[in-house]
This record gives structure tokens, sequence and C-alpha cells, in this order.
């Protein structure tokens, strides 16, 4: 199957620095050409996949992004749009994978090509896209109609885990009012649980009033702030723990930190209760009391559990056959 994945265009493809959803390309990228498949990767400058690369050079990582207005107020894909047209127009390729936002080539032909949507954020007001993908089954809910979802996955074959955990809990998000740091800052006092707090300031009004005065005079909570990189984190340590106070899709830290056979600890939104298997992967909570309960009965979950549940449903070889298997639905005509 010859595949074009047209991957977002604010960052490269895998990501400078922070990018989630362009990891999670990168990731199937890899497993779709492991599959044997042929697969065509559009995307700004300095992305790359073991198959072939196609750069729009309109789009620079090392440059800020400056939104046009707009739907949306996006940063224009008129010149993804027209790459895509360029090369469509020489070659030829038997599905269209788009990542990007706007989605602009598939809707305005949405006949040329047999093509999938996925989306990785919760639906503006009015969302509408044939050929939509979820992340996740309250995600597809959400958007509505008949959307499909496929979990994403990690490469697991060359995922490192350890089933000693030896350093204490630990939240890691950026610093703001939707990720609700206090909730399991609180819980841990609670409970006298040492707790770390990972991630950039993002609000420091919420920092200095929620964060830094606990981190400063409870002797359990230490922030630490914004970390390269999640793995080195989430091998030693004994559990994760999110607190979304939002709509969270499908976070991408719960997988790294089940592939790390880490438990988690978080407050059930969005995508999150599709990850976690209550009691056996860790504790979906609702609350304060409900986080503290998940502390005291860390102990009773298995690590080793966590990383077999982790190769069974979320390795980016299972997302790429999930979504092989979307491909041939739309080559053979089926529009959902």
């Amino acid at each position: 199957m010859r595949i074009l994945i047209v991957s977002t265009v604010y960052n490269s493809t895998p990501p400078i620095g922070y990018g989630g959803i362009q990891r999670v390309v990168h990731y199937l990228t890899e497993a779709l050409v492991e599959l044997g498949h042929d697969v065509v990767l559009m995307a700004p400058p300095r992305s790359h996949c073991s198959g072939r690369t196609i750069h729009i050079d309109a789009y620079d990582p090392d440059k800020p992004w400056g939104a046009v207005k707009g739907e949306d107020d996006l940063v224009s894909e008129e010149p993804l749009y027209e790459a895509m047209c360029k090369f469509l127009e020489k070659e030829q390729v038997d599905v269209i994978h788009d990542w990007s936002f706007q989605n602009l080539f598939v809707r305005r032909h949405p006949d040329q090509v047999p093509f999938i949507i996925s989306t990785c954020i919760p639906p503006a007001v009015n969302y509408s896209r044939q050929n939509c993908v979820a992340s996740c089954g309250a995600h597809a809910r959400l958007i509505g109609e008949n959307t499909k979802h496929v979990y994403y996955g990690l490469p697991l074959k060359d995922w490192p885990y350890q089933t000693n955990k030896t350093t204490p809990a630990i939240h890691i998000a950026k610093i703001a009012r939707f990720k609700a740091q206090h909730l399991a800052i609180i819980a841990a006092i609670k409970t006298g649980t040492p707790l770390v707090i990972a991630g950039n300031i993002e609000n420091k009004m919420y920092f200095n009033l929620a964060i830094k005065p606990f981190a400063m005079f409870a002797s359990n909570i230490q922030y630490i702030g914004e970390i390269d990189g999640t793995q080195k984190h989430l091998l030693e340590t004994k559990a994760l723990v999110q607190t979304p106070r939002w709509f969270d899709c499908f976070p991408l830290v719960i997988l790294e930190a089940l592939a790390s056979a880490t438990p988690v600890i978080a407050l059930s939104a969005g995508g999150v209760p599709e990850q976690i298997k209550h009691g056996k992967t860790g504790y979906l909570c609702d609350n304060v009391s409900d986080l503290a309960d998940a502390f005291r009965q860390l102990e009773d979950i298995d690590p080793a559990a966590c990383r077999a549940d982790a190769e069974a449903r979320f390795s980016n070889t299972v997302m790429a056959k999930s979504y092989t298997d979307l491909y041939q639905q739309v080559i053979e005509g089926e529009t959902w």
C-alpha cells in the first residue's frame, strides 16, 4: 500500500522539543514502513522517516509561528495544500492520511484520492470532517456522527522499562490551572506521600499561589521545573500522577508511563479511562479523596501488568495495523 502521511505544519516530525502529535505521526510512519508499506511523509523541514520525506519549505520550525486571521485563527495551510497538489499531479498514492488541522486538500478534492483525517484535540464548534478518526472512544463521541477511533501507540520494542521503582510519584504537566497540580499536592499531603511536580510554568499566578508555597513548606512536595524528556523519570518513579480538569483526549505521557512499567493515578477525564485499567494498571479518581486512596493503595499495582497492557494495546505496530484496516476501508469506497 502506498500511503501519503500529511503531518501538522507547526513543528517537524519527529518534533524539535515539545510536539506530542508529531511524535505520534513519526511512530506511525516507522511502524507502517516496518509492516512493508510504501510511506511518503509530507512535513516541515528537519522532518524524517524511514520511508520518503517531502519537506514543505514554507514552514520553518526554527522560526516563531505567526497565526493568521481566518478559520480558528490558525497558521495558513495554503502552502501545504499547494505542495500536495504539486505532488499528486505527478505521483499516485493509494490513500492519504491527513493529520493537519485544516485538511484543505481532502476537503477541496474529496473524490480525488481515498483519505482519512486524524484529529488530536477536542472539536471546535461546528467541526465536521468526512472519514474522521479520533484518538479514543470518548473523543469520537465528542465529535459525533460516525467518527471512528484508533489508540496511539509507542515503539515498544525500543522502549526501556523496569519494575523496580525507587523514586517518588511524579506529576508531569505544564503548570496551569487546567492541569490542577494542587489537587495531587493536597492528596499527597493528606497521606504523607512524597510527590515531585515537574513542568514548565505557563500560569505564574497559579504557580505562585498553588504550587510554590507547598514546595517551600511541605517536606514531601518538591518542584523540579521543566524536565528534558520523560523517559528517565518514568522508568524510576513509583507512579505517574495526572489531574486534568479539561477533556484530555489521549495524553501520551500516560502511555509512556505504562510502557515504562509505571502505574498511573489520574482523574477520570477525557480519554484517560480508556488508558488506565482501574485497580490493575493504576487508579481512576474523581476527587482529592480518591487520589489520596490511590496513593495509599499504590503498592497493590503490579508494575509488570502496566507494561503487559501497553504491549497488548499501545504499541505503534498495533496502531499501524488499526490504521491500515481503515485505509483499506476507504480504498474500497467506504465513507463515514
